[in-house]
């Protein structure tokens, strides 16, 4: 019988990723030493119950967050075991709630609010909108299995406010799918294409602190990020505080090669 757990009973991400996250499960049980190499395509497919495509992309994600060498022509190898946190490569554009669940946690939103107020400078330049604007902006602590991981603060024009829809409809919305790049998607048809994402590191003030449940002075990691749709429009601004004892990214970098050979 195989020590593998299949995908019943886990319904919400795409199948890739609840793949992912059985696998990387898998490696944090020790199921494979570091070093060891992991099942082939055909056994850990028929172990999860998944197409062996499917099974492809959800090891790209791994190695993409370090877990997994894959070697070719020898096999896919186990870099090392995730630590009991969140970890993610940076070098791609993630929901929360996807980044959430690919690593086997449960996404939900804490506390929220919605207000609409006057743009500041920048959020207005970052927008690309006149100074004073009205725009939304909304709150939310998100969780991980009930733990609070992440503060968003997110600004938006939604023109639907000016024909008389409640920024509460719009709380409710976002919070009823679980996710604001799908709400772009489905609600105002603008698809987040890209971020311009600037890191940086942040000391816990008292809302911080609250928020995340963490003592007041603690480091955090704050990613102000601009969002494009596919054809540059700037359409969401966002600050988003981390845990960092729970939440980690990391990104890999390569030798550029200028054509010549580097010592």
């Amino acid at each position: 019988m195989s020590d593998v757990e299949s995908l019943t009973g886990v319904q919400r991400a795409p199948l890739a990723t609840q793949a992912a996250a059985i696998i990387r499960r898998a490696i944090q049980n020790r199921r494979w030493p570091v070093g060891e190499r992991i099942p082939g395509e055909p056994q850990l497919a028929a172990e999860i119950g998944i197409s062996r495509p499917t099974l492809r992309e959800a090891i790209r994600m791994l190695v993409s967050d370090g877990l997994l060498d894959r070697r070719h022509g020898i096999g896919t190898f186990v870099v090392r075991v995730p630590a009991p946190r969140i970890e993610r490569g940076i070098d791609e554009l993630f929901s929360l709630s996807t980044a959430i669940e690919q690593l086997g946690y449960v996404p939900t939103t804490g506390k929220h609010n919605v207000a609409l107020e006057a743009a500041s400078a920048t959020v207005s330049d970052e927008l690309r909108q006149p100074r004073g604007t009205k725009v939304v902006h909304l709150t939310r602590v998100r969780l991980a299995d009930g733990r609070p991981v992440i503060l968003c603060d997110d600004y938006f024009v939604d023109d639907r406010v000016a024909n008389g829809l409640a920024p509460e409809q719009i709380e409710a919305e976002v919070v009823s799918l679980g996710s604001l790049y799908g709400w772009f998607d489905q609600h105002l048809g603008m698809p987040i294409d890209s971020a311009l994402t600037h890191i940086e590191p942040v000391a816990a003030d008292g809302t911080m602190a609250e928020a995340l449940k963490v003592p007041k002075g603690s480091p955090l990691l704050r990613l102000r990020q601009t969002h494009f749709t596919a054809d540059g429009t700037p359409v969401l601004y966002s600050e988003n505080v981390h845990n960092s004892n729970v939440i980690q990214f990391h990104v890999q970098r390569r030798q550029r090669l200028l054509g010549r050979d580097v010592v």
